[in-house]
């Protein structure tokens, strides 16, 4: 059983508790909540007998993961899930939906899944439901057509997760997944030579010869328009597209005389290029030398700062950002003037010891009427500070414009942060001109950011060409907030791809060095 797996299990048994009102039901989120911020494997704690010695995870809860870890189903899940109709799991995806209101559904409407919730939402049963009303009701239905609406879509994680297994053994992954799409369409076409056994829910496997490998996986990545230009081009050498003999693609674009387009760049209006042309490059995962957003537990991280740099050493990074939320952040432990002293204090001890060089910094957030978090003076000695919104969404489409606008003209504003706000799947991103934001950048000279967190992936393609058009620089950040969570810029680099972006139109492509230069310039004098 994988973590993510582990994690989902005992969350089912924590709700199902609490609905219950067992008394097991705190001690089952806690290790919910110590689980998902483990940096350790937890079957190596298991083994080593570490596991109870976890904060939140008792030797109780210990024994409980140690059983789920080993396949054995717990008595507790069979007492618990047995008093739980398995349709209430799924009204948790509903957001402001928690056990208490759940159990109130389950008991005084006899409502059993989200159909049946959708019912009655219809029939305006919540509007006078205690705890509920007119609101809620709307909100919940809002959802529950959405989830609808994108039951056959899943975040670039959870769909790498899905054929990760069928890539190690060799298949190619086709798609949405492939050509760097935020989200991707289920199901997932794999190509393979053979097929052993069944594929998991939400992926398809297409079975070929070995020589149609190349062919049949570009038919299933690339769009219809860059499917044209090659069939133009099959024909007039006298063949055709589907005729073409190879093991994989680049041998489809080396019959055609052709450099390969990565699969990124397989969209319309990206001409082909013949072979002794130039093509511009698109970065890399290797192009990136080093990560400016990051947090550690100083603020809502799961990891310490010394974790956090040894993992960025490990992943073979020149410097790692630490840019903890600011004091308006309480919900996430932001940083006060003194607690962020004592962590620019630290930073600066480890200045010249072995590992990755650390850059200070802050998230700092854009209050409504577009001012940064912090006074002046506080900001002014920091080398890297992103300014993002985490709250007050709800402003109309002038004024977060506004508000954007004004953090991009902001001096001390070095990278403005996940600019949309949204939430993949989950909340949609904020109404206003990003065009306007982006000339706001260009003028000030601050750079833009590519969240790479898979839940965000926030600025997109198209609004990121747009950047690369205008001259903005585009950070592409982690957002890590434990050791694992660097590889997020693997996702952010997919982004980057599909949108043209060369290594030159990133920040983080450049040196300690000239970072630190690039940096310096942009501080007020």
């Amino acid at each position: 059983m994988k973590r993510r797996e582990l994690v989902e299990a005992l969350d089912r048994l924590a709700f199902a508790a609490e609905l219950e009102g067992d008394r097991r039901a705190r001690a089952l989120g806690a290790a919910v909540w110590a689980l998902r911020s483990l940096d350790e494997d937890p079957r190596e704690l298991v083994e080593s007998g570490k596991l109870a010695e976890v904060k939140g995870i008792g030797p109780k809860t210990a024994q409980l993961v140690a059983d789920l870890l080993d396949g054995i189903r717990p008595k507790i899940a069979e007492e618990l899930e047995a008093k739980v109709p398995a349709g209430l799991f799924e009204l948790r995806r509903i957001k402001g939906l928690g056990p208490k209101k759940i159990g109130a559904l389950f008991r005084e409407l006899g409502i059993t899944s989200l159909g049946e919730l959708e019912h009655a939402c219809a029939e305006n049963r919540l509007v006078h439901l205690e705890g509920f009303g007119e609101k809620t009701q709307a909100s919940v239905l809002e959802q529950i057509r959405a989830l609808q609406a994108n039951a056959h879509l899943r975040r670039r994680d959870q769909a790498r997760a899905l054929v990760a297994p069928l890539v190690a053994r060799g298949g190619v992954v086709t798609g949405g997944l492939r050509r760097g799409f935020e989200l991707v369409e289920l199901p997932i076409e794999v190509v393979v030579t053979s097929a052993t056994e069944e594929p998991p829910s939400g992926v398809h496997l297409v079975q070929v010869e070995p020589r149609q490998v190349g062919v049949q996986a570009l038919l299933r990545t690339a769009s219809p328009e860059h499917l044209g230009l090659l069939r133009e081009r099959a024909e007039a050498r006298g063949t055709t597209l589907e005729g073409i003999d190879a093991v994989d693609e680049d041998g489809v674009y080396d019959a055609l005389d052709l450099l390969p387009t990565p699969p990124e760049r397989r969209e319309p209006g990206v001409p082909l290029v013949a072979k002794g042309q130039p093509r511009p490059p698109l970065v890399r995962r290797e192009d990136l030398r080093g990560a400016l957003h990051n947090h550690t537990v100083a603020s809502d991280g799961s990891a310490t700062l010394e974790a956090m740099r040894a993992a960025a050493t490990e992943r073979g990074l020149e410097y790692l950002g630490i840019t903890e939320h600011s004091v308006s952040a309480f919900y996430a432990r932001g940083l006060d003037a003194a607690r962020l002293d004592e962590q620019l204090r630290t930073i600066a001890a480890l200045e010249g010891t072995p590992g990755c060089a650390l850059v200070a910094g802050v998230e700092s957030d854009i209050l409504e009427d577009g001012s940064l978090d912090y006074p002046d003076d506080v900001l002014a000695r920091l080398p890297i500070v992103i300014a993002s919104v985490h709250r007050r969404f709800g402003q109309d489409r002038a004024a977060t414009t506004a508000r954007m606008v004004a953090a991009a003209r902001n001096p001390r504003t070095t990278i403005v942060g996940h600019p949309t706000g949204r939430l993949l799947l989950s909340r949609p991103p904020n109404d206003f001109d990003v065009e306007a934001l982006l000339d706001a950048c260009a003028g000030s000279g601050c750079a833009i950011e590519l969240n790479g967190s898979p839940h965000r992936l926030d600025l997109g393609a198209e609004h990121l060409a747009m950047a690369k058009a205008k001259g903005v620089l585009v950070s592409i950040g982690a957002d890590a907030h434990a050791t694992h969570e660097l590889d997020h810029l693997d996702h952010g680099i997919a982004i980057a791809r599909r949108a043209g972006l060369a290594p030159e139109d990133v920040l983080n492509t450049r040196s300690l060095a000239e970072l630190r230069t690039w940096l310096e310039a942009r501080r007020p004098q």
